[in-house]
């Protein structure tokens, strides 16, 4: 076990160390920064000390309070000296208090997207009457919450996409004050022309449940691979690319991260280039 950590110059004191590695493995590849993966937590207590989040196409890593590195060593041994299925160790290490074990993802992967597939088969199978949160409660999305924070505005729920697209464009003005008296000549007001086109072009979608923030983060895989979706804030019956639009916005993800969710979730790239634009607009 190897240990390296910062040392105070002015004390005699060696700090509490930060980045623990295995001697039977070695150094890793490579350390995570901790801000690219959700904090470690534990949502049911005494069953989930550790989480799985994908690092690239083909690799997972499992991380948390309970991960050691003794796990990771068993695992190595094991798919060394046996037959047993076991996922490649590249790499592990502790990194203040929390385990990490890098590991090829190639069966466990195709194990997450089943489950992923059925889930979302399930959901989208579940059709709705109006646009809007559940229950027949406003939208939740950033679209719309930056101003519910600002004035307490709510937006929907909404008959019908189309007045789910009027509200989207409500958000725009109310973001942009002013903005409906601009020359008619001016730049920005045709490109606010183009992009009200833009957005009623968004039509004829089926109105689906939808989780509406199927992020890395909210996919919480288990020990056994079990896989449970957090954080339903969100949730709503929304046009059918919503889904699509929202797992995948924000572009943190590595390209390698979209294929996959692309087995799950159906894409929608068209209308999704149209949100982005929109979001960009209203938040810039």
């Amino acid at each position: 076990m190897e240990i390296q950590g910062p040392t105070d110059a002015g004390s005699e004191r060696q700090e509490k160390p930060l980045l623990i590695t295995s001697s039977l493995l070695g150094p890793p590849p490579y350390v995570l920064d901790p801000q690219d993966l959700p904090d470690s937590f534990d949502p049911f207590p005494g069953k989930i000390g550790s989480q799985f989040r994908q690092v690239d196409e083909d690799t997972l890593v499992k991380y948390g309070p309970k991960v050691s590195l003794a796990e990771a060593e068993a695992m190595d041994y094991v798919s060394q000296h046996t037959s047993i299925k076991c996922p490649k160790v590249l790499g592990a290490y502790v990194l203040n208090g929390a385990g990490h074990i890098i590991m090829s993802f190639e069966h466990d992967r195709e194990v997450v997207i089943e489950q992923m597939q059925r889930y979302m088969s399930e959901m989208r199978s579940i059709k709705g009457d109006y646009v809007g949160g559940f229950n027949r409660s406003p939208c939740v999305a950033g679209e719309f919450q930056w101003d519910f924070y600002h004035s307490d505005h709510k937006y929907g729920p909404y008959p019908d996409e189309f007045g789910f697209n009027e509200g989207i464009m409500e958000a725009l003005s109310r973001a942009s004050p002013g903005s409906d008296n601009m020359d008619p000549e001016s730049r920005e007001y045709n490109e606010r022309y183009a992009i009200r086109q833009l957005v009623h072009s968004l039509r004829n979608h089926e109105i689906v449940f939808t989780h509406g923030d199927l992020n890395t983060g909210n996919i919480l895989v288990q020990d056994d691979m079990t896989v449970v979706i957090l954080d339903w804030y969100t949730a709503g019956f929304y046009p059918a690319y919503w889904e699509w639009y929202k797992a995948t916005w924000h572009g943190l993800f590595q390209p390698s991260f979209i294929r996959q969710v692309e087995r799950y979730i159906p894409p929608y790239w068209l209308e999704t280039n149209i949100m982005n634009q929109m979001f960009n607009k209203i938040l810039g």
